[in-house]
């Protein structure tokens, strides 16, 4: 079982303010942690793929990160939820170059390669629920 060791900092995703609130609030999270520049800049990847993902397919959504304990060794979880149309066929979606749109379908691949472990939920038309893992120390 993972215990909290800090804070969880949440933002809104939104058109007109699009991710700078959650980014901003993540940079300062990890900042205060101590997490080095490798593993900041990846978990800011990651938060923005979800981001950009909830823009582009569901026009809005929350983005809610922690950083977690287990064994002595921290890790951060990132939890994105939307209310958007749910993703149609999530094993094509996982592919790398899948795009329901004309993007270019790289996003969840991205956070899959970048990420220890990937939970997607989806239920159409209700929307998506994304749980990212990352050990960080």
């Amino acid at each position: 079982m993972f215990a909290v060791n800090g804070e969880e900092v949440c933002g809104l995703v939104e058109p007109g303010c699009g991710l700078s609130s959650v980014r901003a609030k993540a940079r300062r999270l990890l900042n205060a942690s101590g997490i080095d520049n490798l593993a900041r800049t990846e978990i800011l990847t990651i938060i923005n793929e979800l981001g950009m993902n909830i823009l582009r397919h569901a026009g809005s959504g929350e983005i809610c990160l922690k950083i977690v304990g287990c064994g002595g060794r921290r890790g951060i979880f990132i939890v994105a939820n939307d209310s958007g149309p749910g993703i149609g066929d999530l094993e094509a979606a996982l592919q790398p170059g899948f795009s329901e749109d004309k993007g270019l379908g790289l996003g969840l691949a991205a956070i899959h390669r970048l990420s220890d472990e990937v939970r997607i939920a989806t239920l159409i038309p209700h929307g998506t629920r994304v749980e990212v893992f990352k050990w960080i120390s």
